[in-house]
């Protein structure tokens, strides 16, 4: 089937399930938040969330999650299943199928749906939701992000992943339930990591997940990574509470994973401001002392790039314009050598690291996957060993600004949005 996918290593203990059903940003966010964790809180077999735990803890401590994670246009519902290779269980038990019949309990058999079902585990749920997106909204920085994304864009990529108080206070069961029917019509994919011998057996396995015989073609899943920009949004300044300014900054890389030069976009964010060794971070916060953090950051499959920063109010003007003279910079080449390999071997340090992580391989993987991106992990590192000098300086040229916000306690230019 081709929305599986196996990751064959002997070096963990354990197996992995990755499932991912992919929904659309403009599909409620927020209540498919609130659903995955309704679904943990028990199935037709087993009635309570405690159940589920004796569950997994008779599967010598399997780990079971349902996390969610905003990759592109798209909302990434992931169901992950961790169990004990048989290798190193008592009875050399095989406990694929334990798991698979978990997955499919958990998405076709929620005891939700019942009648005798007690609602107010749906309202503790979306109170639960509520006070997550309330302290995400408490993280000043997280809170900037999120608004220089609301400003700068009018498409559905500017929804947070998490959604929104307005979505969550007309969320009911009805609603849930509507959702829940909604994500049995999504295409989802799935990879199988650990010691696998027999690939065919375990493909067998995996194809009793009924949820993956969905017919919906991979082609309605690929995003072409274009955004509509708000260009004319500007420079936003907010007033808050706070005892450190926020700067977050927005641009247009006019490239994806779709289309222009991909590798050369992810080595110009590594020199640029992907970490320690970055132009931002020498020279913004360790030269001049304008910031206390800054960093770069981009989504391969959205076409934006982010800078995001704390730093004191009087430094915001300052900064800004460092900013861009770095950016001029490098337009022309202005960075050495040593920074471009540099830069290459943190790139590729990072990719090969995940191998140390059955979860982060089958994540990067099975999200090239959904969008119909066929490469493996090897193949983005020779695109990362092939990328030039002149290339990345092409990259820079096509970055686009399109907002900022900045958060303060002055209130500069008097333009506050929440007080």
């Amino acid at each position: 089937m081709q929305n599986i996918g196996i990751i064959k290593t002997a070096k963990f203990k354990n197996n992995a399930i990755s499932l991912v059903v992919p929904v659309s940003l403009e599909e409620n966010v927020t209540g498919f938040n609130v659903l995955a964790q309704v679904l943990k809180r028990g199935t037709r077999s087993f009635r309570t969330s405690s159940e589920i735990a004796r569950y997994l803890q008779e599967m010598y401590g399997a780990n079971f999650d349902i996390g969610m994670s905003k990759i592109g246009n798209k909302l990434f519902i992931i169901f992950y299943v961790s169990f004990l290779d048989n290798r190193f269980t008592l009875y050399n038990e095989d406990l694929w199928q334990k798991a698979i019949d978990l997955l499919n309990e958990i998405i076709y058999h929620p005891v939700f749906i019942e009648s005798d079902f007690d609602d107010e585990i749906i309202e503790q749920e979306i109170m639960n939701h509520r006070l997550y997106i309330e302290s995400i909204y408490d993280d000043k920085g997280h809170y900037s992000m999120g608004r220089v994304m609301e400003i700068g864009l009018n498409d559905s990529y500017r929804i947070p992943e998490y959604g929104t108080i307005e979505e969550l206070d007309k969320l009911d069961k009805d609603v849930l339930k509507n959702l829940w029917q909604e994500m049995h019509m999504k295409q989802a994919f799935c990879y199988a990591s650990g010691n696998i011998e027999k690939e065919e057996d375990v493909l067998e396995k995996l194809s009793s997940l009924k949820i993956l015989d969905n017919s919906i073609t991979r082609d309605n899943l690929k995003s072409p990574g274009e955004r509509d920009f708000n260009r004319e949004s500007g420079e936003v300044y907010e007033k808050m509470k706070i005892n450190q300014g926020k700067m977050s900054l927005l641009y247009n890389t006019n490239i994806s994973i779709f289309s222009g030069d991909y590798f050369a976009l992810v080595m110009f964010n590594s020199i640029f401001g992907g970490g320690a060794h970055s132009k931002l971070f020498n020279e913004v916060r360790e030269k001049h002392s304008l910031a206390y953090s800054i960093y770069s950051s981009f989504d391969k499959f959205a076409g934006v790039l982010t800078i995001g920063g704390g730093l004191d109010f009087k430094n915001f003007k300052k900064a800004r314009v460092l900013i861009d003279e770095e950016v001029d910079k490098m337009k022309i080449g202005e960075f050495t050598r040593d920074e471009l390999e540099t830069a290459r071997a943190k790139v590729i340090s990072s990719l090969k690291s995940m191998e140390d992580s059955m979860y982060s391989t089958s994540s990067y993987l099975i999200a090239l996957r959904v969008f119909g991106i066929d490469y493996t992990i090897e193949e983005v590192i020779e695109g990362i060993q092939s990328v030039t000098k002149e290339r990345i300086m092409e990259v820079a040229k096509g970055l686009e600004f399109i907002s900022a916000h900045y958060l303060d306690e002055e209130g500069a230019n008097g333009n506050d949005q929440r007080a």
